[in-house]
């Protein structure tokens, strides 16, 4: 997982900022089950989510700045 520092995570669902390009989610159990997040769980992904796409944003804007 290359990626920023950033990592949002809930259970066992995970986000992360690629290579200042994507933003890659991950969702399972160690055996491939989904994960299962309650309406405030998902809620506070969501939210984190949220952030991590402003984070996204801003690298991409800094990225462009310097070209």
């Amino acid at each position: 997982m290359k990626g920023t520092a950033e990592l949002v995570r809930v259970k066992q669902a995970m986000a992360w900022i690629e290579q200042q390009r994507a933003i890659h989610l991950k969702a399972a159990m160690p055996k491939g089950e989904p994960v299962e997040l309650s309406a405030a769980e998902a809620r506070r992904f969501a939210e984190q989510l949220s952030k991590l796409a402003d984070v996204l944003e801003s690298l991409q804007a800094a990225d462009a700045a310097d070209d």
